[in-house]
């Protein structure tokens, strides 16, 4: 047996076999270190050349989700929730609450489209299911089909704070779709627009439209903002804070108003065709915590 082994071992042929064997296995290593390094070079490459996009993915996505927590919470569904964010105190002031609606009276009296306003009736305040102390004011004029609309939104305004509060949720919403899809970065600068303090903006508008405009210039932005501006409150609050109405009562230092909500109404016809009779139960809130 040793001298078999011996015979191999000296044998010039087992000893080439032997080589080819040996380099034959280096072969399928480097073969199989080329296909390694090649599926790297595919899986690696593509992914670092993604990179700086899937980082401007990640940036927008987190910037989405601001906007999205701040859409919700902007949003005021029950007149609760936007009573606590308007003018609320705990105590309410009967006689700033009068002048107001004498401010009104006078304004548009000057106007031609209104007339007699009868004593205003003041109630026993008590305390409603809703946790609010109300106040009930009955109010009785008498006014053109005009001088209505006039009267219904001055009431609506009374007690609005901001520019955000004069606009219904479909309307900030809107606002906040456009600047989404156009930069949703600039949530900010919509967001210091609904905080404008409303008696200001009204008084001079401009500035403060000229500035979110500079942020947000998309042609679905400024015309969900032209809508916006000129279908809601903020056209009334203009109309009644320039005027001399808004001169009446800054001098009296009647802003902010009390806040007034509407009860009831009844409209019946008056004496001349183009004339009517309104009352209007109202209610004067406070918070009671």
């Amino acid at each position: 047996m040793m001298r078999f082994l011996r015979a191999c071992a000296g044998s010039t042929i087992t000893l080439g076999f032997v080589g080819v064997v040996s380099l034959a296995f280096t072969v399928l290593l480097l073969m199989a270190h080329v296909q390694q390094v090649a599926t790297v070079r595919e899986t690696a490459l593509p992914l670092l050349a993604a990179l700086p996009s899937l980082e401007r993915r990640l940036s927008l996505l987190k910037e989405q989700v601001e906007v999205a927590e701040l859409d919700a919470a902007l949003k005021t569904g029950s007149q609760l929730e936007r009573i606590r964010v308007s003018v609320l105190p705990a105590e309410t002031d009967v006689s700033r609450a009068l002048a107001a609606l004498e401010v009104l009276r006078s304004g548009l009296e000057e106007q031609g489209v209104m007339g007699m306003l009868s004593p205003i009736e003041v109630g026993k305040e008590h305390v409603r299911e809703d946790g609010m102390a109300a106040t009930p004011l009955t109010v009785q004029l008498s006014v053109r089909s005009a001088g209505v609309q006039r009267v219904l939104a001055f009431i609506r305004l009374a007690g609005l704070l901001t520019v955000g509060d004069a606009l219904t949720s479909a309307e900030k919403n809107a606002l906040i779709r456009a600047t989404e899809e156009e930069n949703p970065a600039g949530i900010v600068a919509l967001e210091q627009f609904f905080s404008t303090d409303l008696f200001r903006y009204a008084q001079e508008p401009r500035p403060f439209e000229e500035m979110l405009k500079r942020s947000l210039q998309s042609e679905g932005f400024l015309s969900a903002f032209q809508t916006a501006t000129d279908a809601s409150l903020l056209r009334e609050a203009k109309e009644f804070y320039r005027g001399p109405i808004g001169q009446a009562m800054e001098r009296s230092r009647l802003w902010p108003m009390e806040f007034l909500t509407i009860d009831r109404m009844e409209l019946s016809p008056g004496s001349l065709g183009d004339w009517y009779r309104l009352t209007l139960s109202l209610s004067l809130l406070r918070r009671t915590t």
